[in-house]
C-alpha cells in the first residue's frame, strides 16, 4: 500500500483539521512522552498506533504516516481484526482499508459493524475509540505469607465441572444470544436470576446500539474494609455465527466464560472479602465491544478505582498437546498478568498458563479496560485459531467433552485469581483458617433484621439449651460474648452497643456449634 509520509503532507496541507496518522515506533516510546500529549490515541499495538491530530503538531516525527487528512468522527474508522487470509477480503466489504499490519487491517467503514453476522475470515470489527497511555501499574503480589491461602483454596474447591457445564448448556439451549434477539435478553435475565438466588444483587445496565439497546449483567458483593477497590471477573455473554439471529449456540465463545462468572458468583457468594467483587456478562462485543466500552467508560467517569480486570473469552478448546490458557497484557496490566500466572500455579497446577506482552490483542472485552488504562488481562484457550467451531453453528458444549477438564480448570483459575485480588476474610458458616463449623445439630438458619441497629435475632434448627455465643469483629477481636437462658427455635442479643461494621456470630449448644455473618449500621 503506497504511504504518503506527513514531511511531505506539512508542506502541502492548508488546513487545520485533524488527520488520521499510524506512528510506526516502539510502544515503549509512547508512554510518558511529551510529545504524546498532542494526540488522541485509539490503538496500541506492540510497534505501531493509531492517533488522531492537527498536521503541524507532528511534522517533524519521522516515524509518522498520513493515512486519512480529514480525519471526522473515530465510530467512522474500525480496526478489522482477521482470522485467516480470507479476512483481508471480508474487510474491504467493511469499509475503505487504509493501513494493514499482520492480521489487523484500519478501514473507513461503509457500514456499522453493530448489525453485522459473523463474517468469513473475520475475528472482530473493533471500532475506533480513545484509548489513555497510562503507565505500568505494578500488581504483581506473590502468595499472602509465602503460601496458600486457605479462604481461595476453600473458594476454588466449591467449583463444579458439572455446575459449569449446566450453566453453558443452559445458555447454549437459547438457540442464539446474538445482542439484538430475544434470546440474548432471555439469556441476561437468566444471569441475572443466577446472580440473584445466590444472593448477589444483580442489575441490567443498557446501552445503545445505534437501531437497538443491549444490556449488561451487573452483580456485586461489596467489599468490607475498602469497598473502593473492586475487582471485576468478567465475560461477554453474546454470541455469533453466519445465522446470528436463528442459530447462534456460542457455547465455546462465549457461553464458557459467561459461565466461568456465573460459576463465580456460586463459589463465591459464601465468602466476604476486603474488597469489592464484581461479576458482569458483556453484551455487544461479536459487534465491536459495546457493551464494555460503556460500562469501562461509565467507570473511568465514576473515577472507581479497579485493581484487576479478569477477562475470560472462549475457554473450552483444549486439544492433546495444546490444553493452554494464553493471556496476553499489555504496558499497563504486565504485574496483573504475572501475578494472574503465579495464583494459577498455586490454586490450579493442572492448568497451563501462557503469558505474553501483546497490547495489539484487542479483540475482546479487556480492551476495553485498556482504553480506559486499567490493569486487565484476557483469558482465552491457545489454540482458538485452531478451533473448526468457532463463530459456527457446530459451537456447541458436545464438542468439547472430551477436552475436559481443561475447560474447568481454566475456570477455577479464573475464580482463583477473582477471590485472590478480592481478600476473602471468612465464610459463613466458616471459622478461622477455612476450617468448617463443627458438626452437629444445632444450626442458625437465618439472621434478622440484617443489617440491624439493635437487637437481631437468630433462627435455629436443632437443640436449643442454654446457648453460648461469642461475636467477633472482621479483625477477630471478641467483641461481645455471654450466655442465654431458654429453649426454642431462635434467641437474640443485643448489638445496640457495637460500632458500625460486619461481624461474625459463634454460638454453640448441646455440643455443636455454628456461625452467622451480620452488619450492623449506625
Amino acid at each position: 500500500m503506497p504511504r504518503l509520509m506527513l514531511a511531505l503532507f506539512a508542506a502541502s496541507a492548508v488546513a487545520s483539521a485533524d488527520a488520521l496518522y499510524v506512528m510506526e515506533t516502539g510502544t515503549g516510546d509512547l508512554y510518558a512522552q511529551e510529545w504524546t500529549s498532542d494526540f488522541d490515541f485509539y490503538y496500541v499495538a506492540d510497534g505501531w498506533a493509531l492517533c488522531s491530530g492537527a498536521p503541524e503538531g507532528a511534522a517533524d516525527l519521522r516515524f509518522a504516516t498520513l493515512l486519512d487528512p480529514s480525519f471526522r468522527d473515530p465510530g467512522d474508522y474500525a480496526v478489522v481484526h482477521a482470522a485467516s487470509p480470507q479476512g483481508a477480503v471480508s474487510a474491504v466489504g467493511i469499509g475503505t482499508p487504509l493501513y494493514q499490519n499482520g492480521d489487523v487491517t484500519v478501514v473507513e467503514l461503509s457500514t456499522s459493524p453493530a448489525s453485522l453476522p459473523a463474517l468469513p475470515g473475520i475475528r472482530l470489527v473493533q471500532p475506533l475509540r480513545e484509548t489513555v497511555l497510562r503507565e505500568p501499574v505494578d500488581l504483581y503480589m506473590p502468595a499472602r505469607d509465602g503460601g496458600m491461602d486457605d479462604f481461595v483454596a476453600d473458594i476454588v474447591s466449591i467449583v463444579d465441572e458439572t455446575s459449569f457445564q449446566t450453566t453453558i448448556q443452559d445458555m447454549q439451549d437459547y438457540l442464539t444470544r446474538y445482542s439484538s434477539t430475544d434470546g440474548y435478553d432471555t439469556a441476561a435475565l437468566y444471569v441475572q436470576d443466577r446472580l440473584d438466588d445466590y444472593g448477589i444483587p444483580a442489575e441490567l445496565q443498557y446501552f445503545d446500539m445505534g437501531s437497538y439497546d443491549c444490556e449488561n449483567v451487573i452483580g456485586e458483593i461489596q467489599g468490607i474494609e475498602d469497598s473502593t477497590k473492586i475487582v471485576i471477573i468478567c465475560g461477554h455473554l453474546d454470541s455469533t455465527s453466519p445465522q446470528a439471529t436463528t442459530n447462534a449456540p456460542g457455547a465455546d465463545d462465549n457461553a464458557s466464560g459467561s459461565a466461568a462468572v456465573v460459576e463465580a458468583a456460586r463459589a463465591m457468594s459464601g465468602f466476604y472479602f476486603a474488597n469489592t467483587v464484581r461479576f458482569v456478562c458483556f453484551g455487544g462485543e461479536e459487534q465491536g465491544l459495546y457493551g464494555s466500552a460503556y460500562y469501562a467508560d461509565q467507570c473511568a467517569s465514576a473515577d472507581e478505582d479497579i485493581i484487576a480486570v479478569l477477562n475470560f473469552d472462549m475457554i473450552l478448546y483444549g486439544p492433546a498437546g495444546d490444553a493452554s490458557m494464553w493471556v496476553p497484557y499489555n504496558t499497563s496490566s504486565n504485574g496483573l498478568a504475572l501475578a494472574f500466572d503465579a495464583i494459577c500455579d498455586t490454586y490450579v497446577p493442572a492448568l497451563d498458563v501462557i503469558t505474553e506482552y501483546s497490547p495489539g490483542t484487542t479483540y475482546s472485552d479487556h480492551s476495553s479496560f485498556w482504553d480506559q488504562g486499567y490493569p486487565a488481562i484476557l483469558g482465552i484457550e491457545n489454540a482458538f485459531d485452531a478451533n473448526p467451531y468457532y463463530h459456527q453453528t457446530s459451537d456447541i458444549l458436545a464438542n468439547y467433552m472430551s477436552y475436559f477438564p481443561f475447560g474447568t480448570d481454566c475456570a477455577r483459575g479464573a475464580i482463583a485469581a477473582a477471590a485472590y485480588f478480592a481478600e476473602p476474610l471468612g465464610g459463613y458458616g466458616i471459622e478461622d483458617e477455612g476450617s468448617g463449623s463443627v458438626p452437629g445439630s444445632f444450626v442458625i438458619t437465618g439472621v434478622g433484621p440484617n443489617p440491624s441497629t439493635g437487637l437481631v435475632t437468630f433462627g435455629v434448627s436443632g437443640s436449643l439449651a442454654g446457648p453460648s455465643y461469642s461475636v467477633y469483629d472482621i479483625s477477630g477481636r471478641v467483641a461481645l460474648r455471654g450466655n442465654l437462658a431458654g429453649e426454642g427455635t431462635s434467641f437474640s442479643i443485643d448489638v445496640s452497643a457495637l460500632p458500625a461494621g460486619v461481624f461474625v456470630l459463634e454460638a454453640s449448644s448441646g455440643g455443636s456449634s455454628d456461625t452467622a455473618l451480620f452488619t450492623v449500621l449506625r
